[in-house]
């Protein structure tokens, strides 16, 4: 009697195959992690860190404020604590480093099982499901945010995002109930992820086009009640003042929205195509109107307030947050692949009738759920990690198509290019890796090429303030995040919207002349001025003034009001004390 050999074509459907997948992924990202370093990756990475921390160390649960930040007022903070729960549960369990290792890369496990669960529904053939867990180190956005010390929000938003996907295209009323708790989990956490859930009400709106009344009542149901319990259960009472957090125009919004879904099935003629069409667009137009007419100027733009210096200096610079047109050669390259590989994957698949019977729907919801992801990625950089991994199933088909074909072929070096291209083909790794020497060659970020000259070699270490005794410390907005993490020092500001005019006054400090950054040195009573040569903000602001405030404290010969607190070598770090 033989053994039968193994069946990775039955072991890739199954849920060992996405552990062994996780697992292998896990231990390759630690074991390379020491040459990256076991510090937060940037400086949203930092203030959540600071944030858990406060409040395990007695800070109340809805209170985010950044009391470090501009003492004693603090910093106003519009993020949740839902993302604050897993990390400061493995803090507890397991230390500080270890959480910071492993509460991103858990968040790629469930983001794993929705592409499973996607593919399952769509019954991916073999091939392309084992490309579909395999792939996602292929696409330049996602690595980077399932990494260890990775700890900021947007890779539970995009997981919570595919998770959505993966229950749109299932038939039941329960599918319907957990992808509203997922939805309401994601705009919580982030008010940007409003769109998208605006596209999957649509889509369910498509769902009862279709002839299945049921699901979206549930979907709008679950939205507005789980809404409404995480908005006040992480936050308590909504703070109306600003315009970044579920609002309670919002909350009404979804409440209406879910009455009017559970009323029009019984409204007149709903057993026909157009009746159901017609009371579709009857409810979206009154959630519009309740919208504008509830949530004013913030139904549009959050930022609307914004200073004209912030804009200049600080947000119009943020790269993630900027459309298309005012990103690196490769980023807007990656974006536009992204889409490409959406719908070539789905007319691939629409042609070889891999979605008849009963799949063509489901498929179709999941590549316009994609698509959109795809267009909302275009006019803000960062929702393309949404849409990469929604375009993951949609890539594995085709390289299931054509990788074979490519490796079918009998000559070597023919064999060589054809499995490269059908690669660079269906994933954007190449096109974004041959479009980056071009990157220093145009504005990027609005940020002139030339800023690089002004950029110093050796790298800053803010731990250093660490021997100083304890002050409020002026230093750039990404660096002063460093020096929260690593000592006990204060700062002035950092960069959070809601805090203006401390933000303005740093940055008027920074690209002003020494005599207008004394006069605000003075007014906030900062006890050291502290800079990093090397980073690309302090580069930014040096190109606004040859004899500005930044150029002179990294000349080494800073006004008499400033004296050397600490000396380094090899190091592009200044660190001055005020004279008083």
């Amino acid at each position: 009697m033989t053994g039968r050999g193994f069946e990775w074509r039955s072991f890739v459907r199954t849920w060992q195959a996405v552990l062994a997948v996780w697992l292998a992924y896990a231990l390759v990202r630690i074991a390379i992690q020491p040459l990256l370093g076991w510090e937060p990756v940037g400086p949203d990475d930092w203030t959540r860190l600071l944030q858990v921390r406060a409040w395990l160390d007695g800070q109340a649960f809805w209170d985010v404020t950044q009391y470090r930040m501009n003492p004693p007022e603090g910093f106003s903070m519009h993020w949740s604590r839902l993302v604050d729960l897993p990390l400061a549960a493995l803090m507890l369990l397991f230390g500080e480093s270890a959480a910071l290792v492993l509460v991103p890369l858990l968040w790629l496990l469930p983001a794993l099982f929705a592409l499973r669960a996607i593919m399952l529904r769509l019954d991916f053939p073999p091939l392309a499901f084992a490309f579909g867990l395999l792939i996602m180190p292929l696409f330049p956005m996602l690595p980077g945010n399932f990494a260890p010390m990775r700890i900021d929000h947007h890779a539970p938003q995009a997981v919570l995002a595919l998770v959505c996907a993966a229950l749109l295209i299932r038939d039941s009323r329960w599918s319907a109930v957990a992808c509203g708790l997922c939805a309401a989990a994601w705009v919580v956490i982030s008010l940007e992820g409003l769109p998208l859930v605006a596209v999957l009400a649509g889509l369910y709106g498509v769902r009862y086009w279709f002839g299945e009344r049921t699901l979206l009542p549930w979907f709008l149901g679950a939205l507005a009640i789980a809404a409404a319990a995480l908005a006040y259960g992480t936050r308590g009472p909504l703070d109306t003042a600003y315009c970044d957090v579920l609002l309670p125009g919002h909350l009404l919004t979804f409440a209406a929205a879910a009455l009017i879904a559970a009323i029009i099935p019984f409204l007149p003629w709903q057993d026909r195509v157009q009746g159901r069409l017609l009371a579709l667009g009857a409810m979206g137009l009154v959630c519009l109107q309740l919208v504008s007419a509830l949530l004013g100027p913030c139904a549009t733009n959050p930022m609307a307030e914004l200073d004209p210096v912030l804009q200049e200096w600080w947000h119009g610079k943020i790269a993630e947050g900027l459309p298309i047109w005012e990103q690196a050669p490769s980023v807007a390259l990656t974006l536009v692949w992204t889409i490409g590989i959406i719908v070539a994957g789905w007319w691939r698949a629409h042609c070889r009738g891999l979605f008849h019977q009963g799949r063509a729907l489901p498929c179709t919801l999941l590549f316009l759920f994609a698509l959109a992801a795809g267009g909302y990625s275009l006019l803000v950089m960062r929702e393309g990690v949404v849409a990469q991994l929604l375009a993951i199933p949609f890539a594995a088909l085709l390289m299931a198509e054509f990788l074979p074909k490519a490796r079918a072929i009998a000559s070597p070096a023919p064999r060589i290019v054809a499995t490269l291209a059908a690669v660079g083909m269906t994933t954007p790794l190449f096109a974004s890796a041959l479009f980056a020497p071009l990157d220093d060659y145009v504005s990027r970020d609005g940020v002139p090429p030339d800023a690089e000259n002004f950029t110093q070699q050796w790298g800053c270490d803010y731990g250093a303030l660490a021997d100083l005794p304890p002050g409020l410390v002026m230093a750039p907005f990404d660096g002063g995040l460093e020096i929260l993490g690593k000592t006990d020092h204060t700062i002035m500001a950092a960069s959070y919207h809601r805090n203006q005019r401390p933000m303005v006054d740093l940055l008027l400090a920074m690209t002003g002349s020494v005599d207008e950054a004394e006069a605000i040195v003075r007014e906030y009573g900062i006890d050291y001025v502290a800079i990093c040569g090397s980073a690309s903000d302090v580069a930014f602001y040096r190109t606004a003034s040859p004899d500005n405030f930044a150029n002179a404290l990294v000349s080494d010969e800073p006004p008499a009001w400033l004296e050397p607190a600490l000396t380094f070598s090899h190091s592009s770090l200044r660190i001055y004390r005020v004279v008083r």
